[in-house]
């Protein structure tokens, strides 16, 4: 059997079991062990984000009364042995549209970072989520970044609409110019330790290609998403290179309620700078009935187009950028995907009991390849 088939069957247990620690696991499926589930140990050895919400969910019981022994997990038989490393996958374009497969990266290029460690704090290493852009806004008094945005092929940016004709965007600030390959925007030369970063890329901008059913003074924020097409290529190396959507049908299927998910930026706004280091935090996503009626109170609606993370205190993406990626990996192949959009959130940012709010990217691939050309 191979991976790709294997993430499905692992995501469809995860969505139909919903275990609640009886050992039930349904037919054909036994609950053991996680030490023995070894490709889920395996992924939660690594730290993937998408693996520690599929052991969550997955989770069947004790290996004693106590808990003291670890816990057990409904494991799939194709999950008891590692995958033959040496395989390659592809995963095709599944959406229609005039785009062609070479017109988004193959999973061998996107989704893909040097290493999977955990720095310390907030800071993000130095060549951690290559694919985080900024917008840079040409002003009446100069330049500056006051929004993100990914990287999704040579050719675009993903990034929020409001970016780019929000309400409160001055009419005056003209976006200019992509980001690649920063870390910190106020040193010529990145370095950690040892290592340095090539030069950032600064790509002009060729087109902007907004939501054509944005409104700006909706408050709801519905349709908060935007394309930017580069004016040339974007030159891969270890510092720059593209996340994957989530384009595969069980990916396009999840509601990714109960996995943590990862936001990265500089923490600029359309009115606010926060970081000039690029800064990280994990948030797991909350159910649309809780999300729904968090922001009631706001008089504010949450449609199906649109997820909630977040919702700790002083845990927000007001620590990413407007327009920065909600992003995770996926399991076995352990490339990082796209899974939404910052929107907005609460103010002050990172209030307790309310999520951040963003567009949801598998609700607009339709949109987001159609639009997309060579």
């Amino acid at each position: 059997m191979n991976s790709f088939i294997k993430v499905s069957l692992i995501y469809f247990l995860a969505r139909i079991l919903r275990v609640v620690g009886d050992g039930n696991c349904g037919s054909g499926v036994e609950c053991i062990p996680l030490s023995e589930c070894e490709e889920l140990d395996a992924g939660l050895k690594k730290g993937s984000l998408l693996y520690i919400g599929l052991a969550r969910q997955l989770h069947c019981g004790f290996n004693d009364m106590s808990g003291s022994e670890g816990g057990k997990v409904c494991c799939p038989d194709v999950y008891r042995k590692k995958i033959n490393k040496g395989e390659t996958f592809r995963i095709k374009p599944e959406v229609s549209g005039p785009v062609t497969a070479n017109l988004l990266p193959d999973i061998s290029v996107c989704g893909i970072q040097n290493s999977d460690r955990i720095v310390g704090g907030n800071a993000t290493g130095l060549d951690e989520h290559p694919w985080m852009a900024l917008i840079q806004y040409d002003k009446p008094k100069g330049s500056g970044f006051h929004c993100g945005g990914v990287l999704i092929s040579s050719k675009y940016v993903l990034t929020a609409a409001h970016c780019l004709k929000g309400a409160e965007l001055p009419t005056n600030w003209i976006p200019s110019h992509i980001r690649l390959g920063e870390y910190n925007i106020t040193s010529k030369v990145d370095c950690n330790f040892e290592e340095c970063a090539p030069p950032v890329q600064d790509v002009p901008i060729e087109e902007l290609i907004t939501h054509p059913q944005y409104n700006p003074i909706d408050g709801n924020e519905q349709y908060d998403i935007a394309l930017i097409r580069l004016k040339y290529d974007a030159t891969y190396n270890d510092f720059v290179k593209p996340i994957c959507l989530p384009n595969s049908a069980v990916l396009r299927d999840s509601t990714f309620v109960d996995f943590t998910l990862e936001v990265a930026g500089w923490g600029k706004t359309e009115r606010r700078s926060f970081s000039d280091v690029k800064l990280k935090v994990a948030l797991p996503v909350r159910s649309q009935e809780d999300c729904r009626n968090v922001y009631k109170k706001a008089s504010k609606e949450i449609s199906d187009r649109q997820l909630c993370a977040g919702g700790d205190k002083g845990q927000d993406s007001c620590r990413g950028d407007s327009g920065g990626p909600l992003m995770g990996q996926i399991p076995t192949l352990q490339n990082w995907i796209v899974v939404g959009v910052v929107s907005y959130g609460p103010s002050p940012c990172g209030s307790r009991g309310w999520p951040g709010v963003y567009t949801r990217v598998t609700s607009y691939l339709e949109w987001i390849i159609s639009n997309m050309k060579p």
